[in-house]
């Protein structure tokens, strides 16, 4: 079954990278990343370095780091 689902620009622009990196259809990159977020607390933290500086939203990255931290 195939789903339309609506996304930001910036996230399209960091999922596109990640599947072409490790040479995946756009279903496999997000599966690849909803298990790593839910066997490991770091998640898409591991990440973390992948997007060029003008994509990181800074308020999301605060987000992360305060529930990687465990605050």
């Amino acid at each position: 079954m195939v789903k339309v689902i609506t996304i930001r620009d910036d996230v399209y622009e960091g999922l596109s990278e990640l599947k072409k990196r490790h040479g995946m259809s756009f279903s496999e990159a997000i599966d690849m990343l909803l298990n790593e977020s839910s066997s490991t607390r770091e998640g898409l933290i591991e990440h973390a370095g992948t997007l060029q500086e003008t994509e990181i939203d800074r308020r999301v990255l605060k987000k992360l780091r305060r529930w990687s931290s465990g605050d």
